[in-house]
């Protein structure tokens, strides 16, 4: 078992396991891949996403992000789709048309929670060692996001009130993403 001491110096150890540099790439590839998907959607953002996973390939480390990868973009999907039917957000004709009239969030917008996934472990890793700080700072940072969407024109916000129930969700699954990885980094 390991003490609280021995995690903490694990995670201290992982979080500079990575080298600056490669934190940084991650942080600009990040932001590059969100401007790519809100400004030109899946043909923009695909290129910026593949990017991003052939240099998780490239560091050995896909393997590792590819369980916060999945998962984020399983939620997301859900997420955004919740939103889109509650009418929190819109996206007007970007959504994805299934079979038997179901609509689901555009796969823009599924690509950045994927290129989410693939910074858990790199240029976010600080906040895992701050799980409440690191909620705190991407739920309560995720109105801005969507209203910065909305002043390019890919998403619609109807009401203010609905992006506050946006921020709260997204409070408490980063608060769940970040515990998750703490714990995941400190166990292995």
């Amino acid at each position: 078992m390991l003490t609280k001491g021995k995690a903490a110096d694990r995670l201290q150890r992982s979080v500079i396991a990575v080298p600056s540099r490669y934190k940084v790439a991650n942080a600009l590839m990040l932001k590059g891949t969100w401007l790519c998907c809100v400004l030109g959607g899946v043909v923009f953002g695909l290129p910026a996403l593949l990017v991003m996973f052939s240099v998780s390939l490239w560091q050995r480390e896909l393997l590792r992000d590819l369980p916060y990868v999945v998962a984020l973009g399983l939620i997301g999907l859900c997420l955004d789709t919740l939103w889109l039917h509650t009418g929190v957000l819109d996206y007007g004709g970007a959504v994805l048309a299934l079979p038997f009239g179901l609509t689901i969030a555009p796969a823009w917008i599924v690509m950045l929670w994927l290129a989410v996934g693939l910074s858990i472990r790199h240029s976010l890793i600080f906040l895992v060692n701050r799980p409440l700080l690191g909620a705190l700072l991407v739920g309560g940072g995720s109105p801005l996001s969507y209203l910065a969407g909305e002043s390019f024109g890919a998403v619609e916000i109807p009401s203010m009130g609905g992006l506050m129930i946006l921020a709260g969700v997204w409070i408490v699954l980063f608060f769940a993403v970040f515990s998750c990885a703490k714990t995941r980094l400190t166990t292995s």
